[in-house]
């Protein structure tokens, strides 16, 4: 009888150790345009700044890629004190225009370097434009520290252009040269609203550094395909904002929050999610 008990005890750990090991440094990244602050009721930021807020708690996220939020609403977005961000506004390169800033988890994460660099001929200069860009675009780089297990890894967020075709495609190509000259065999993550589909230029040049989330997920996506909704007027019919990570990462799960609340909008995107475990 002895032995049976010792037996049931020893199994019992063992399952605990096992659940343990695969838990382990599992964290959720996303990425989430927030849309800017220029919209009227019902999608006013003032009224979906809370919804944003809910999406965020709801999929516990613990670190995210953003796109145009300016100063205001990532303050908004991180005054609860449990998340913080990292980036600077594409306009001066401090707070002014919107940022291509991540929000991460404080408690789980510490920022050892970072930095945000503009995606044109001149990125060392702020607001400038190039390839016919319709705005000034950015990118931000972090690296972190996980909390538990002391692992580090790279972070790139970017917006890449709604209008030239040739500023996505140059402007993929420079955080693609930067990111391969800081990794240095790093982990490396990269999420962004890419404003093209699959299959483009500017999707296969990200696809030769890194691997789309969504394609190798250990379980099929959840949620919708389109990640581009318009409030409902998007003329989109596929995923154009993405998670990317490099081949030292598991994915273990991949989704699309598509969810509405109260039947609105948290913004004009859906926020992609993906579960991910360093190997």
């Amino acid at each position: 009888m002895r032995i049976v008990s010792v037996f049931v005890v020893m199994f019992l750990l063992s399952l605990f150790f096992v659940c343990c090991c695969c838990n382990h440094g599992v964290f959720t990244v996303g990425t989430f345009n927030v849309r800017c602050p220029v919209d009227k009721t019902p999608n006013s930021w003032d009224e979906r700044k809370d919804r944003c807020l809910e999406v965020i708690k709801n999929n516990k996220m613990d670190i995210f890629g953003t796109q145009e939020g300016v100063l205001k609403q990532l303050q908004d977005l991180t005054s609860n004190g449990e998340y913080a961000f990292i980036g600077s506004g594409r306009n001066d390169f401090k707070n002014e225009g919107e940022f291509s800033a991540i929000i991460y988890r404080k408690k789980r994460f510490e920022v050892l370097d970072s930095g945000t660099f503009g995606l044109s001929e001149k990125p060392e200069v702020p607001g400038f434009k190039s390839w016919g860009s319709a705005y000034p675009r950015i990118a931000t780089w972090g690296l972190f520290k996980d909390k538990k297990g002391g692992r580090k890894f790279l972070f790139y967020n970017t917006h890449l252009d709604n209008k030239s075709n040739d500023a996505r495609v140059n402007g993929i190509k420079m955080i693609v040269r930067h990111a391969r000259a800081k990794a240095n065999s790093l982990p490396l993550i990269l999420t962004g609203d890419f404003n093209t589909l699959q299959g483009s230029e500017t999707y296969r040049t990200a696809a030769s550094l890194l691997k789309d989330s969504a394609v190798i997920s250990e379980t099929p996506h959840t949620g919708g395909k389109v990640t581009f909704t318009g409030y409902g007027k998007s003329k989109f019919t596929g995923t154009i904002d993405f998670i990317f990570v490099s081949d030292d990462f598991r994915v273990l799960t991949h989704k699309t929050d598509d969810t509405r609340i109260n039947g609105q909008y948290p913004s004009d995107h859906d926020m992609v999610i993906a579960e991910v475990q360093i190997k």
